[in-house]
C-alpha cells in the first residue's frame, strides 16, 4: 500500500503538537483518512529513550497503523540533526513525504515550555534549555522543505497552510475512507 507523511519538526514550544491537533481536525473535516502520531510520547518516561529507541517504535506504530488500512500519517517530531531527521524519514516508510519545520525564537520556546511543563518536573529547566538551544538550529537542518513561523500565525491558518502544501506535495492524493 502506497503510502505518505507530513513531518512536522521544530523546537519544544514550536507549536507541533497545537498543529498537529489543527490539521487533524481539519483533514477529519475534509474526510482525510489519517494517522496522527506524536513521536515524542514515545520517549516519555525515565530515564526517557534516546531516538534509536522511539524512532523504532515509530516504524513500528505506523506498520500497525497501515495493518489498520492508513495510509496518510502526520507525526511530529524533535529532531536534533539531520542524522536523526533522515532515520525519521526511513523508519516511516512512506513513499511521499513532506517536512514542514515551526520556527519560533529562542525566547518564545522557552516561554512557552516554561508556560506548560510543571515547575515541580525535575527536567523542566533542562528542557528549556535544550529548547533555546534547537530554535534557531532546526528550521536550517538539510531535509526540511518548509518553515513556517508559529509566533505570526494562528495554529488553524497553520493548518490550512500545511494542508495546501500536502495537496500540492499529492500526500492527500492516496485514498479517503468512506
Amino acid at each position: 500500500m502506497r503510502s505518505s507523511l507530513l513531518l512536522l519538526v521544530g523546537a519544544p514550544g514550536a507549536g507541533k503538537t497545537t498543529l498537529l491537533e489543527a490539521l487533524s481536525t481539519l483533514l477529519e473535516r475534509e474526510r482525510v483518512g489519517h494517522g496522527a502520531i506524536e513521536s515524542e510520547q514515545l520517549s516519555l518516561g525515565w530515564p526517557q529513550l534516546g531516538s534509536r529507541s522511539w524512532v523504532e517504535q515509530l516504524a513500528a506504530v505506523l506498520a500497525m497503523q497501515r495493518d489498520a488500512g492508513r495510509d496518510t500519517f502526520l507525526v511530529t517530531a524533535t529532531v536534533e540533526d539531520e542524522d536523526e531527521l533522515r532515520s525519521v524519514l526511513r523508519a516511516a516508510g512512506a513513499q511521499d513525504t513532506l517536512v514542514v519545520c515551526l520556527r519560533v525564537s529562542a525566547q518564545t520556546a522557552a516561554e512557552r515550555v516554561a508556560r506548560r511543563e510543571p515547575e515541580h518536573w525535575p527536567g523542566r529547566q533542562r528542557l528549556i534549555e535544550h529548547a533555546r538551544e534547537l530554535a534557531p538550529r532546526i528550521p536550517g537542518l538539510r531535509g526540511v522543505e518548509i518553515v513556517l513561523d508559529s509566533e505570526q500565525l494562528a495554529p488553524e491558518e497553520l493548518a490550512a497552510l500545511v494542508f495546501e502544501a500536502m495537496r500540492e506535495h499529492r500526500l492527500l492524493s492516496v485514498r479517503r475512507p468512506a
